[in-house]
């Protein structure tokens, strides 16, 4: 036995360890106010989760352990008032509450692990956006990790609850053999009776953290983008018409027979009909480039070598996709199919404009790293599953269609029309995919389309659909698949549509570029 510690000592050792029993408490009945409200509105913004949560008795999970966090909650702070006047009593209570807390962990973790999993597995949409395997990586790590980090901090202090000064400020009494958290915490600063065994230790947790935590995170902010350049100089908008071209009729053989003949030479059809007839007639129009049209220079100005005049010196144009969580998104990248490629070189052929020699991607963050009027005017997605967006990446790709950019959008298969008009809703919550009139500018020059978007296959309608913003299209969304037609061998697209897909890109790609030189002009005054 001994003297007890002095005053002051006595006083701040009881404050540092109350001290983050109240964080842990404040952290605790702030969780079991919100996380029911949290869960409630997730179901009602997204009636399909509401259904599933339902079902799988989340709204209970979620109850009970808001009613936990409230009781350990309470209990930590009521102890940590007891605990500002030391007494033999407080100390086992601070690590009862401490014993709670790993158990709430526990708890915590297995309804982190449930919900997100039943989001995963039933690929229910939040907000237009569905989860892949990455994304659920990341979101149970975004709910997870506070969580660990204040169990950290209630181990640290049941360790330090077993110290013998603590024990001494509690009790009253000192002795001088060290307590068990004496020797955990001397264990930990000399690395035990076995330092380079505990060493190899550390260095292995930590390489695994950096290298699954840490490394991937940081990837988040690094990244370097090249300025987008727009060919500078003047054109003329319009080049040339591109006009229905109707085939020409057959004419039907015909037989002279006498009237009383007893042979009857028409055999009739079980799909013979009129009406049949003028539908198929109506549909083999095909689209081609009227041969009395004179084509210009694309751009705007007046006449010259073609460009914009508050366009820049030195510009290549460049195709730019959205890499996204999703499959396919890279499809026509591949050196086989070559889309974007092949895109670019009939650009080059219909415009003379220097064109770049490779494919180009980058993830929707990488659009906020642009300095203000140097952003691709266009970026290109397509694929043809399920879309997913974190919601930065959906905040990032809205801020950079509102200050000029265009959103290209190519449908892949029937899923992705589906995915993809879900995603415009959580991409603009107030608009909505309408159709582009056949009268539309985007049709008008420098082709002209008179009936409208080629029909190519029809993943999801025969229209062209967007979003408008500030009078321009934001968002602009062929639901036919022009990826496809402007792959090597056009995916036995007909050669006339498959130049008419091309000829649509080129429009999209003229319209982007003079509407974000005139959202974006006040950067380069």
């Amino acid at each position: 036995m001994g003297s007890p510690l002095c005053t002051n000592r006595m006083c701040w050792t009881s404050v540092l360890l109350t001290a983050p029993l109240v964080l842990l408490a404040g952290a605790l009945l702030n969780g079991c106010v919100l996380l029911p409200f949290f869960c409630g509105d997730l179901a009602a913004a997204n009636p399909t989760v509401g259904i599933v949560f339902g079902r799988e008795g989340v709204a209970l999970l979620v109850r009970t352990l808001s009613v936990c966090c409230g009781i350990v909650g309470a209990l930590m702070f009521l102890t940590a008032l007891a605990g500002t006047r030391p007494r033999p009593k407080v100390l086992p209570c601070i690590r009862f509450c401490s014993t709670l807390s790993y158990v709430l962990a526990v708890f915590y973790g297995y309804a982190v692990m449930r919900v997100s999993g039943l989001l995963y597995t039933h690929e229910l949409a939040v907000d237009g956006v569905t989860l892949d395997s990455l994304g659920l990586f990341r979101t149970r790590f975004l709910f997870l990790a506070p969580a660990a980090i204040l169990t950290a901090l209630a181990a640290l202090l049941h360790v330090c609850s077993w110290r013998r000064m603590v024990i001494a400020l509690f009790t009253g009494h000192y002795d001088e053999r060290p307590a068990a958290g004496d020797r955990i915490l001397e264990g930990l600063r000399t690395h035990g009776p076995d330092p380079q065994y505990r060493k190899s230790v550390y260095s292995s947790v930590l390489a695994h953290t950096m290298v699954i935590v840490v490394l991937p995170w940081l990837l988040q902010f690094v990244g370097c983008v090249e300025p987008y350049r727009i060919p500078k100089g003047s054109g003329n908008p319009v080049l040339a018409l591109v006009k229905i071209v109707k085939p020409k009729k057959k004419r039907d053989k015909q037989f002279v027979l006498r009237p009383n003949a007893a042979i009857y030479f028409h055999i009739p059809d079980l799909d013979e009909s009129e009406i049949l007839e003028a539908v198929e007639r109506e549909s083999e129009n095909t689209y081609g480039a009227d041969p009395n049209s004179k084509a210009g220079k694309m751009g705007d100005g007046g006449p010259g070598g073609g460009g914009w005049p508050d366009g820049m010196d030195r510009a290549v144009v460049r195709f730019v996709r959205l890499q996204y969580s999703g499959r396919n998104w890279d499809d026509g990248m591949d050196s086989r199919t070559r889309a974007d490629i092949n895109f670019l070189e009939e650009f080059h052929e219909l415009t003379g404009f220097k064109v770049a020699d490779h494919s180009e991607s980058h993830p929707v963050r990488y659009l906020e790293k642009y300095r203000p009027g140097t952003a691709p005017p266009f970026v290109y997605m397509t694929g043809d599953g399920s879309i997913n967006f974190p919601s930065r990446d959906l905040r990032v790709l809205r801020d950079y269609l509102l200050e000029g950019g265009t959103l290209f959008a190519d449908c892949g298969s029937p899923q992705w029309d589906r995915a993809f008009r879900s995603f415009a809703t959580a991409l603009f919550p107030g608009g909505q995919l309408r159709v582009v009139a056949d009268d539309d500018p985007i049709f008008q020059f420098p082709f002209v389309f008179p009936h409208g978007a080629p029909p190519l296959w029809h993943h999801g309608g025969r229209q062209v659909c967007g979003i408008k913003h500030g009078g321009r299209w934001v968002v602009l969304y062929h639901p036919g698949d022009v990826n496809d037609a402007w792959k090597t061998g056009h995916s036995g697209l007909r050669p006339k549509l498959a130049q008419s897909a091309y000829l649509l890109g080129v429009n999209i790609v003229y319209h982007a570029f003079a509407n974000y030189l005139e959202a974006t002009k006040r950067h380069r005054k």
